[in-house]
């Protein structure tokens, strides 16, 4: 998980835009109406995110036609984001593009080696209408991540997704994700969570729930593939001009520089596992 910084913009002032761009008048005074609910709504979430309690938010269970906040219905509210919010002739989709370039280098920020196309609701709109829209709830992700995220609402604070506006510090700066090399052929990577010892139990599982609900294992298993067939050549040419020790120090001087990039990127864990396998380093990359 890449960190986010958290976007400024005022959800009244996002939300204000949407509907003002609606031709309907009727429907725009309903949803008009409702500004301070969900203002109130967006304050909530925002409180909540910071003390990792998200999960204790109800989700609305009521059905598309029924209403959800004073005289507007849940999918008049979905349909705020998907009709004046995403097109781009909408006034409202520069804030739709102006989410979408927080992130570097437009890497998805959930897992890492996706590239960013789309915003995610990290909590879904359909049991949270009233965050549709709300800027901090939109996280620029890939395709993948949004799409195949678990769209199960978690009722348990340590099966909460890591947010990458909110989770920071430790999940950051300390390293959980690792590998270990596999003697097989083709070579095997396992990537898997090793949280620190000195973090509480919350921390532990909620990376291993973002591990899981993004199915990251098997996605950084097809990353490393395609990585080890692409240096097998390389690291042939280093054996014959330099000799074995010069395979693990190109190894971990890899794995360096990629740590110095991201603690927890499949790269830094994969450059790792193969440094330290004597295994691989030996020839088992021929």
């Amino acid at each position: 998980m890449r960190a986010i910084e958290k976007p400024n913009l005022v959800p009244q002032t996002v939300y204000e835009t949407c509907i003002n761009s609606i031709s309907d008048s009727e429907l725009r005074i309903r949803l008009n109406l409702i500004t301070p609910d969900l203002m109130i709504a967006a304050t909530d979430y925002e409180q909540k995110a910071d003390t990792i309690q998200l999960f204790t938010l109800a989700p609305n269970t009521c059905q598309n036609s029924d209403p959800v906040l004073g005289f507007v219905t849940k999918k008049e509210l979905k349909d705020v984001y998907t009709n004046h919010f995403v097109p781009e002739k909408k006034p409202a989709r520069k804030y739709y593009d102006l989410l979408l370039s927080k992130v570097h280098l437009s890497r998805c920020p959930y897992c890492g080696i996706g590239h960013v196309s789309t915003l995610d609701h990290f909590l879904p709109k359909s049991p949270f209408p009233q965050f549709s829209v709300l800027p901090l709830n939109l996280v620029p992700a890939c395709k993948d991540c949004n799409e195949g995220k678990n769209a199960t609402v978690t009722s348990a604070i340590d099966k909460q997704d890591l947010h990458p506006y909110f989770d920071h510090q430790h999940f950051i700066t300390d390293q959980w994700l690792y590998a270990d090399i596999e003697q097989s052929s083709p070579i095997t990577v396992r990537f898997f969570i090793n949280p620190p010892d000195h973090w509480d139990n919350i921390s532990k599982n909620r990376v291993q729930a973002h591990f899981i609900h993004f199915n990251l294992a098997a996605r950084y298993k097809i990353e490393a593939s395609s990585e080890l067939a692409n240096i097998s050549g390389l690291l042939t040419k280093y054996l014959q001009s330099y000799g074995q020790t010069s395979i693990r120090q190109h190894l971990t001087m890899q794995a360096e520089n990629h740590l110095s990039q991201h603690v927890n990127s499949w790269q830094t864990a994969l450059y790792q596992a193969l440094a330290a396998s004597a295994w691989y380093c030996n020839g088992g990359f021929q």
